[in-house]
């Protein structure tokens, strides 16, 4: 298994989700689960030898919101994780090089400026905005309305079983980054409790280790999606979204 996010945060012109909707209005449901109709598929998309894990973390964001809003069977390839990895970062299939991981904010900026291409007919580009990993209702509500959020995680050493149901322990394996960083996708919570799909696994995430070790969490909003499923959010200010899009694009 590999990593590969190259962390920064997001610049101070990408808004948090409750300056573009009015989240005080809204209490998240106690769970959501979009995961359930696009089971995980054990394909671990490259991010098994490669550090793709940022466009792979994209990529199934996009198949989970297609599989909940249309009942689309579409799925990502390794060939397309691994040809953005490469306009991303200039990593080369040929030689497995470079192969340093994706800046997250690098990867952002294109996906909602310049879109990801699917096939022939499909693009995906949403709107960026961010989401505190710390105000538990705003996570939840942004995986309830938005069909998933990306996940930015510093992981310890001691998390390479993927038993990230557990609370973290003590000592030098569990520091929070003595793994690296890491990029996932999450369309499930029940509660405080999130599961996040991973190397083609689904891993619930114990609220002790999310609040350790998440440190990103970035929204890929669908104008599509929200259409489609009708979720969104009261007071979403589409003209300042747009306008946001404009500044990154």
């Amino acid at each position: 298994m590999r990593l590969g996010a190259i962390h920064r945060r997001a610049p101070a012109h990408i808004p948090p989700l409750a300056a573009r909707a009015r989240l005080s209005m809204l209490q998240a449901p106690p769970s959501a689960d979009w995961h359930a109709k696009c089971p995980a598929d054990g394909d671990d998309l490259g991010n098994g030898r490669y550090g793709c894990c940022v466009p792979a973390a994209d990529y199934r964001l996009i198949q989970l919101r297609r599989a909940n809003a249309w009942g689309d069977s579409w799925a990502p390839t390794t060939d397309m994780v691994l040809a953005r990895y490469s306009a991303l970062t200039g990593f080369d299939p040929a030689t497995g090089l470079p192969d340093d991981g994706t800046d997250t904010v690098a990867d952002m900026q294109a996906w909602c400026s310049r879109g990801i291409r699917l096939d022939d007919q499909n693009e995906d580009v949403p709107f960026w905005t961010v989401i505190d990993p710390a105000e538990m209702q705003h996570v939840n509500l942004a995986i309830a309305h938005m069909g998933g959020v990306a996940v930015t995680l510093a992981l310890p050493a001691a998390a390479q079983d993927l038993a990230w149901d557990r609370a973290p322990g003590s000592g030098d394996d569990w520091v929070p980054g003595s793994w690296g960083n890491h990029r996932v996708c999450s369309g499930r919570y029940d509660g405080a409790v999130r599961t996040v799909r991973t190397w083609g696994r689904d891993v619930a995430m114990h609220p002790e280790f999310w609040s350790r070790y998440v440190i990103a969490v970035d929204g890929a909003l669908s104008r599509e999606w929200l259409d489609a499923t009708g979720l969104s959010p009261p007071g979403l200010d589409w003209e300042a979204l747009r306008e946001d899009a404009r500044v990154i694009a």
